[in-house]
């Protein structure tokens, strides 16, 4: 098994000839920040959550010292993963080979990330990276520099050591390139702010409107290009959040009409981007101000060519920023006009072209969005279902034209998973239970093409949890006990595995609560004994202060009021309905109290 606490992130393994490469590639995975938003749990991450542990480079004057046997056993050891660089040269290595040998040797196989440099697997591959000792046959995640370029296929290493799914962290890095890139303003702003006050003092009003074409204009392009190699390297964020929030207030309330379309796109898109960042900082107010004013600059700009798609779609992103960050500020109201408007500009990409499967998933996912709005925050089930309903042919048809793509298969699957949750709210299991199995047919189809997808396998284990859940509200608690016990095995093999990612932990905590919850629904003749339910029950303060979850300890306490064990919790007031992670209803919940005690006896 892996330490819980290896000094190395990776052990580099690589052919001498590959050196360069080898160097390159250690130096980027070690810069490397995740976006705030997107915690690493697992091993191969410092304490911060973002940064990688240092990388082990088996460096050639290393392979000459005479105790290399026992040095590299020792790298090996102190390592969370083995990556390969693989090329026609490593295929023939038996140094390469060994460094794969010893490494399963201390920690089994499936932490080996192969990266292909060169050549194709079947001339770079050893084939240590194809078959397991036994000879079974073993199907290695691959990155592949070749057919994917060098950031994606390294960013592909890193989703799967930080355990978040590839297209999220794709998503975030791109938006957070773009939001480091207004420390360009820093120097900008302070340029642009002397030239304007020189300026203004001579300008009429037509020249001042086309210096502030220009000078919005230079400065995105500024941001945009001269200063991002700079960009990348600052490590100031308190400068860049000043700078941001410097620009953004310069531009707010600006008049758009003298700017290029150029301009004014740059605009939409640096204002999305510092949005987001305010509102993983928590500002919400200055998010949504943020949102709001690229909303009125992707208004000017569809304003100009109503039927452009690039701009009906920039216009769509923008509302859905504006419904997002509004729910999130406790505006259900403006969140839900916003993403019925994200809903009819993702039906006028529609009707421009049916056959373009992007327009597809931008109407699954508005009407999604709408959907879990629907469901969160106020409990309304059919509205729901009718939205979900939508999402599941929009995506659908995506998939009709884009056959196999893997977002949208997980879009399917996420959007029948909360099809099931919204029946099984409205009393209805059988349909619930056909929905699941739709899910489970979709993740049965990705786990079978990508056998080491922990996205996969995690949704698997939460399927076996919501089929639980299902028996538990049709008044079938005993049928939902040998499905918490499987689901919590293997939620248990996920933590073993990442022993650092608290998300895992509580996730089988959840089993354990679950299971309580039906055996309290059962009559106490049929119950287990008060000290086995005190033990599912467990430590409720634990679970806010070590798992860090007010869900799971919330949940925890009503459970433990339930058993007689606790006075009921009160819930703070405000808050969608249900909760985040889980969907819970824990008003719901703590009424079911005096319920169970009627059943029971």
């Amino acid at each position: 098994m892996v330490s819980t606490t290896p000094r190395y992130s990776v052990f580099l393994s690589y052919n001498r000839g590959d050196g360069k490469a080898a160097q390159r590639i250690q130096r980027w995975l070690e810069a490397y920040r995740l976006p705030r938003r997107l915690q690493g749990g697992g091993p191969a991450f410092a304490e911060d959550g973002r940064r990688l542990r240092p990388v082990f480079r088996d460096i050639d004057e290393m392979r000459a010292a005479p105790d290399i046997d026992e040095a590299v056993d020792q790298a090996i050891g102190a390592c969370a993963y083995l990556v390969v660089l693989c090329s026609p040269a490593a295929a023939k290595s038996d140094w390469v080979a060994r460094e794969i040998a010893m490494f399963c040797a201390r920690h089994g196989d499936d932490r080996i990330l192969p990266l292909l440099l060169t050549g194709t697997p079947a001339t770079a591959f050893l084939p240590e990276l194809l078959h397991r000792g036994d000879g079974r046959p073993l199907m290695p995640l691959a990155a592949d520099i070749p057919g994917e370029g060098e950031r994606l296929a390294l960013l592909k290493l890193v989703a799967v050591m930080a355990d978040v799914s590839l297209g999220v962290l794709v998503q975030r890095d791109a938006q957070r390139r773009m939001q480091r890139l207004a420390l360009a303003a820093a120097a900008a702003v302070a340029v642009m702010a002397v030239v304007a006050a020189l300026m203004l003092q001579t300008a009429n009003a037509r020249v001042a409107a086309e210096q502030q074409r220009v000078r919005a204009g230079a400065l995105s392009n500024y941001m945009l290009d001269d200063l991002r190699g700079q960009l990348k390297r600052a490590g100031r964020l308190d400068l860049l959040t000043a700078v941001k929030q410097g620009v953004a207030a310069s531009w707010r309330g600006q008049d758009l009409s003298g700017l290029s379309d150029a301009d004014l796109q740059q605009r939409a898109k640096l204002l999305l981007a510092i949005a987001e960042d305010d509102e993983s900082r928590g500002d919400l107010a200055a998010a949504r101000a943020q949102a709001a004013e690229a909303l009125r600059t992707t208004a000017q700009l569809i304003a100009k060519a109503p039927d452009d798609p690039s701009r009906i779609f920039a216009h769509a992103q923008s509302q859905y920023f504006v419904g997002m960050i509004s729910w999130h500020g406790g505006d259900r109201a403006q969140a839900g006009r916003a993403f019925a408007a994200y809903r009819d500009l993702a039906a006028r990409l529609l009707a421009i072209d049916r056959r373009k499967p992007e327009w597809w998933m931008e109407a699954g996912y508005a009407d999604s969005n709408l959907g879990v709005l629907a469901l969160r925050a106020r409990l309304d089930a059919a509205a729901a279902q009718g939205h979900f309903l939508s999402a599941l042919k929009a995506f659908s048809a995506a998939d009709a034209l884009r056959p196999g793509n893997r977002d949208t298969l997980f879009s399917l699957a996420d959007t029948e998973a909360w099809l099931a949750d919204t029946q099984r709210m409205a009393g209805a299991p059988a349909q619930a239970l056909a929905a699941r199995a739709r899910q489970k047919a979709i993740l049965d189809h990705l786990a079978a093409t990508d056998p080491q997808d922990r996205q996969v396998t995690a949704d698997l284990v939460s399927y076996e949890l919501a089929l639980a859940r299902i028996a538990i509200e049709a008044g079938r608690p005993e049928a939902a006990l040998p499905l918490l016990a499987s689901g919590r095995g293997k939620a248990q093999a996920l933590a073993a595995n990442d022993p650092q990612n608290v998300r895992r932990k509580a996730h089988v905590r959840m089993f354990d609560l679950m299971r309580l919850k039906a055996l309290l629904a059962m009559p106490a003749a049929r119950r287990r004994d008060d000290p086995a339910l005190a033990a599912l029950n467990g430590d409720c303060e634990a679970d806010l202060n070590r798992l860090k979850n007010d869900e799971l300890a919330n949940f925890c306490r009503i459970l433990a009021a339930r058993r007689g064990a606790a006075a009921m919790p009160t819930l703070a007031a405000g808050g969608d309905l249900l909760t985040d992670q889980w969907g819970l209803d824990l008003a719901a919940e703590r009424k079911l109290g005096g319920l169970t005690e009627e059943r029971a006896r």
